[in-house]
């Protein structure tokens, strides 16, 4: 990519519940992380970028950031497109910079889901006035969750998968997650444990969900020349990629569509790996966007790992693992880090950009140098993939 666009500096809050402080604390605590990593003081933004809290309906927070910081940015956005909007985020900032328009931007996101309540804001008001789940109620889905359920018993069905291998995928993300600071869930799980869990939507159990959390993340994105300048191990934009498919998830537009891959993660990745030059061979380490354990066996065929069924022996082997063929999720991914929806895309940023940077502790991918990062937006419609690597 000409023009070269580099991360510098990453902050995020460890994320967990917290009912009495505000999303604008939450981002101000992830932004003075951030600006302390980048050794950047806060009069040189040029850029806000941000998600707006997708549960709790708070929006203008650039304006309310801006005023509390006392900076003046020459350009602010709050982009609203699902858990995928802090990939977009990132992109508005990585396109200002490459235009010469700025040098340096914040990019961040802070939700409250658990301390506000997901269904009483987010998921009920949806419900009452969109025609769209109620349609899809006669094939069986009434939310996110159904949704998924059946694309797993699909996918079960085509390539012969069980539960447990999903549970593998849920100790694993427990067992990286154990090394996060920020991580929500950190106590060891096994798999008879995954199994025994409270069944929430066949073959969705409690342990092979995601919590919807409270949580703040940021990170500074600068030009080429000011991270030279300020930074020892600037992380560099890679690649891009970014693919809508038409319908939420069910098909709407044909009975051949298959539920058991995403033709947006496949696509996106493919966008990805050409404006990067590479294939998905040369990736060391990926955060991917998985919210259900079935989900951590599809995607990582779609972006081309693995042949489809080829999860099944890859997850026993441990090929997925620290020190396997390509360690996913080494920060314990959505399942045991947590969710905060908008903030996500930047915790899984950063997750790689700590990777690349040798800071993982002991989670670290050995001589890791090229990353990637998996948003989605929708019911794994809208997908983008980012390629970080440094130099």
């Amino acid at each position: 990519m000409k023009n070269r666009v580099a991360i510098i500096g990453c902050g995020a809050v460890k994320i967990g519940r917290y009912p009495d402080r505000a999303e604008s604390e939450l981002a101000l605590e992830a932004i003075k992380l951030a600006l302390e990593d980048a050794d950047t003081p806060k009069d040189q933004i040029e850029g806000l970028f941000t998600t707006p809290d997708l549960v709790g309906n708070v929006g203008l927070q650039t304006n309310l950031l801006c005023e509390y910081m006392r900076i003046t940015p020459k350009f602010m956005a709050e982009i609203c497109c699902g858990a995928i909007a802090g990939g977009l985020a990132i992109r508005c900032a990585m396109n200002e910079i490459m235009l010469g328009n700025i040098d340096v931007a914040v990019c961040y996101g802070a939700e409250r889901e658990a301390s506000i309540g997901w269904f009483e804001n987010f998921g009920a008001g949806q419900g009452s006035t969109m025609l769209e789940p109620v349609a899809l109620q006669a094939y069986g889905s009434r939310g996110i969750i159904w949704a998924y359920a059946l694309s797993a018993c699909r996918y079960m069905h085509e390539t012969g998968a069980q539960e447990e291998h999903f549970a593998l995928a849920s100790v694993r993300n427990r067992r990286n997650a154990m090394d996060n600071p920020v991580a929500a869930f950190t106590a060891p799980i096994t798999v008879d444990d995954v199994m025994k869990s409270r069944q929430l939507c066949s073959p969705i159990k409690l342990l092979d969900s995601a919590a919807s959390l409270d949580g703040a993340a940021a990170v500074v994105i600068a030009s080429e020349g000011l991270a030279k300048k300020v930074c020892d191990k600037p992380v560099y934009i890679a690649g891009w990629g970014q693919y809508h498919d038409n319908s939420c998830f069910i098909p709407t537009d044909g009975c051949n569509k298959s539920i058991s891959t995403f033709v947006s993660a496949h696509r996106a990745a493919e966008e990805a790996f050409k404006t990067a030059n590479i294939t998905p061979g040369q990736v060391d380490v990926a955060e991917i966007y998985a919210p259900f354990s079935p989900h951590e066996l599809i995607i990582p065929e779609d972006i081309g790992w693995f042949d489809k069924g080829g999860m099944i022996t890859a997850i026993e082997k441990g090929d997925t693992e620290i020190g396997g063929k390509i360690p996913i999720n080494t920060d314990g991914g959505i399942l045991s880090r947590g969710h905060p929806w908008g903030a996500t895309p930047f915790y899984e940023t950063i997750a790689i950009v700590r990777q690349l940077r040798g800071e993982a502790g002991r989670n670290q991918v050995d001589r890791a140098k090229i990353g990637l990062v998996h948003c989605e937006g929708g019911m794994l419609n809208n997908s983008i993939v980012i390629i970080l690597r440094r130099d």
